[in-house]
């Protein structure tokens, strides 16, 4: 452990539906860590009864000797932003981290960030992120350093231009969390509710430019993709545009050329080719620079 007076305990809140399988790797990779002062929460999203439910309790039966772990009951189906409320609302923690159940925290995840946040005197903190393919292939390392400004102006204008975003990359006070309305209980996007709530808050919120958590891109069902993502994105958008009025002209129209490209990739993924179309076509008319900037970025991006 680094020179922390405190070692505060952090709740890690750990979503699930349906990844029985994937979820012990999520779990081993909390308990793990070299910060050990950790309360797992684990959200059972699954319908109780069901043959997934059920599973789920198998797998979570092999870590009753941790008293670290201990499973929320959400309902069923209440989807990945209702299920992390919920959770969060019972966390004894005072500090929330949060991991996909199919993803993996690096060992020095929590520790790393908690001396980061505590010695910035920060409300909450965010990190890079790395994805990779199911062969443990890296498939892109997002920075997501272009907030220069952290006043809760500058703060609010980098999200609405580049989401900062995913929630594993979040460590912040269980406070805060309680002064906002969570997470966003929408199908997708759930995260970037959350942190334009914290930011609307008022909270101190740093970056630091680290990989502390591995995210996997898998062919299996995914909730983030198709019709869900153009519902997301669409209710995400038109809550960014009361905000306009902070924003200049010029970012205006890069947050339309986002806007439109990423429903064409949602539609093109979702093989509603005419309206990928369209909406590229909106794109490129919204911002031309963008669009080959970001096309640019696109094929050159890091992959290190």
């Amino acid at each position: 452990m680094r020179n922390l007076s405190e070692t505060p305990l952090v709740t890690v809140v750990i979503p699930t539906y349906r990844r029985a399988d994937k979820l012990p790797r999520a779990i081993d990779s909390v308990l793990g860590q070299n910060y050990r002062n950790i309360e797992v929460l684990i959200a059972n999203d699954n319908v109780p009864g069901s043959p997934e439910d059920e599973a789920t309790k198998r797998r979570l039966a092999c870590y009753v000797a941790d008293g670290r772990l201990r499973e929320v009951e959400t309902g069923g189906k209440t989807g990945g932003g209702a299920a992390r409320n919920v959770a969060c609302r019972q966390a004894c923690g005072e500090w929330l981290a949060f991991l996909d159940d199919d993803d993996e925290f690096l060992p020095d995840k929590i520790e790393t960030q908690v001396v980061f946040t505590m010695e910035n005197d920060l409300d909450m903190s965010w990190q890079d992120v790395a994805w990779y393919n199911e062969d443990g292939k890296l498939v892109e390392h997002r920075y997501l350093n272009h907030c220069k400004d952290f006043s809760r102006d500058g703060l609010l204008r980098a999200h609405l231009l580049t989401p900062i975003c995913p929630t594993s990359i979040y460590l912040l006070k269980k406070e805060l969390f309680d002064r906002t309305e969570g997470f966003g209980e929408v199908a997708t996007g759930q995260d970037w509710w959350l942190m334009l709530r914290c930011i609307e808050a008022g909270a101190r919120i740093g970056y630091m430019p680290e990989v502390h958590v591995h995210q996997y891109l898998h062919k299996g069902e995914r909730l983030s993709l198709g019709q869900n993502k153009i519902e997301g994105e669409m209710a995400r958008h038109e809550a960014a545009k009361v905000f306009y009025s902070r924003l200049s002209k010029r970012d205006i129209r890069f947050v339309e050329f986002r806007h439109n490209a990423v429903l064409a990739f949602a539609c093109l993924r979702s093989g509603m080719l005419l309206k990928s179309m369209g909406y590229g076509v909106r794109a490129f008319a919204t911002s031309p620079g963008a669009c080959f900037a970001k096309g640019l970025e696109f094929f050159t991006r890091g992959k290190q």
